[in-house]
């Protein structure tokens, strides 16, 4: 069975203007693993939400992760790693209290890490999860 790549676009419509040329995709499914290119505060119609507060950021990026991993045919509920990345350390409560609501009772392993910038300055939070979809 191949590999099913969802939500497919280039990385000059994230990032309009600039000269990056990648193509991707914003959710794989190979087999029962899925995997998700980094969340984060932008919806997956493009728009920024929650300019300046980590924790509207975080809530963006869970509803977009749960939104493709339903799309691959997965849920929160089978999420195994999450590396969460927050441009300072301040947000870290806000963020990870967000994160934690939308996984309770999941205990994913996780990885937290400190950044000095995202793909747009205004990002707070991203969010980089892998699922596996029990047989």
């Amino acid at each position: 069975m191949p590999h099913q790549r969802l939500h497919t676009l280039n990385g000059r419509q994230l990032h309009p203007g600039s000269e990056i040329d990648v193509d991707m995709a914003r959710v794989v499914r190979a087999g029962r693993h899925v995997f998700l290119s980094g969340v984060t505060a932008l919806g997956l119609d493009g728009r920024m939400v929650g300019v300046g507060d980590p924790a509207a950021q975080a809530e963006q990026a869970m509803q977009t992760a749960k939104t493709l991993l339903e799309d691959a045919g997965s849920s929160l509920v089978d999420v195994c790693k999450v590396t969460t990345y927050i441009t300072d350390r301040a947000y870290r409560v806000a963020i990870y209290n967000v994160v934690g609501r939308h996984l309770k009772g999941v205990f994913p392993c996780g990885t937290g890490i400190i950044v000095n910038g995202l793909p747009l300055p205004e990002m707070l939070v991203q969010l980089d999860l892998a699922a596996v979809i029990p047989e």
